[in-house]
């Protein structure tokens, strides 16, 4: 399978178990989303952007094969950096340091993430800690051990079901609510979603 992490501008915990996760992608990162390589103590295949918040030092810190793109510009470095694993085949990505700080970001991060498993590919944002998933229209299942704490939220509004929790629901319309949040996995939880669009949070 093509494996793909790309390290976004975002905040970013670095764990051991991160590292040993990211042993099976391809590392490539977007501008500023490069200091984390070095966090990481990984080699970057690619690092593309327009630079414009990548201080010199870290510049002078990476020897990584570099894609400089015009500052003015219709997308974002992240956005050209998702695209560009799409030319390479990329069948599973991973966006690290795609949620949490800046707002606007992690929105079109999300976005971002719907349009790439609209084309087949498996999406999941991390900052390290949490976890995101888009889950678009279907049946999807999650294998998380009991106790593990969940949150599952339209986007922006979904017919939604979920079994194998504390609360199961059964398919609802929903929008804006707070009913689906701070749930907790008995096991493996299935969720479904009859209409519209979800996120499932593991936090």
């Amino acid at each position: 399978m093509r494996r793909f992490a790309l390290l976004l501008g975002g905040p970013l915990l670095v764990t051991a178990a991160l590292r040993e996760r990211l042993k099976a992608y391809r590392l490539m990162a977007a501008d500023s989303g490069a200091r984390h390589a070095l966090a990481l103590g990984l080699p970057l295949e690619l690092w593309l952007g327009d630079f414009d918040s990548s201080p010199q030092w870290l510049q002078e810190a990476l020897s990584t094969p570099k894609e400089v793109l015009p500052r003015e510009k219709d997308l974002t470095d992240g956005e050209a950096l998702v695209r560009k694993a799409l030319e390479l085949g990329v069948e599973e990505l991973l966006l690290l340091g795609g949620i949490g700080g800046r707002l606007d970001h992690t929105l079109a991060h999300l976005e971002l993430a719907f349009t790439l498993v609209e084309k087949g590919v498996r999406a999941e944002l991390t900052d390290g800690l949490t976890r995101v998933f888009p889950l678009p229209f279907g049946q999807h299942t999650f294998h998380l051990e009991a106790g593990a704490p969940f949150s599952l939220l339209p986007f922006p509004e979904a017919t939604l079901g979920v079994e194998g929790a504390r609360w199961n629901l059964p398919p609802t319309p929903l929008k804006a609510t707070t009913l689906t949040l701070e749930n907790q996995a008995l096991g493996p939880i299935q969720v479904r979603v009859e209409r519209g669009r979800a996120v499932l949070y593991l936090f």
